[in-house]
């Protein structure tokens, strides 16, 4: 199977619209945010017309839709990813920074031993094209 930008493309709804002077959009500002295919669109509008609720904070049945549809996620991530610890290892942040910084501080207090652990000989480098925050 190959790559095709064509296909690609067409999962995305914003990229059917022309900007200045009739052209394709081309996005590359994905920095801070990043355009979203058609499916999760329509997956964010269903959970948001019909089980709008706070996940793990309600004993109401909306709370419970919203808790096993976040779990669910979890568990689809965890075997995508082959995780052997399971949803239990999967942590949803809500940016990069957020996730960079959790996994900065995690592996800058894991115990000595620890696969994670950093030691004074390790060097961590992240350049502004990884992240530029």
């Amino acid at each position: 199977m190959t790559f095709s930008p064509k296909v690609v493309r067409k999962d995305f709804p914003i990229f059917e619209r022309t900007i200045r002077d009739g052209k394709r959009l081309v996005y590359l500002d994905s920095g801070a945010t990043s355009q979203k295919p058609l499916s999760a669109i329509e997956a964010e509008s269903n959970f948001y017309k019909f089980h709008n609720a706070a996940v793990h904070r309600g004993a109401h049945q909306l709370a419970e839709e919203a808790t096993d549809a976040y779990e669910g996620a979890r568990e689809i991530v965890a075997q995508f990813l082959g995780s052997p610890g399971g949803a239990d290892e999967i942590v949803f942040t809500k940016s990069a920074t957020e996730s960079l910084n959790l996994l900065a501080y995690a592996m800058s207090n894991a115990p000595a031993g620890n696969r994670f652990a950093l030691t004074s000989a390790d060097r961590i480098v992240v350049t502004e094209m990884e992240h530029h925050a």
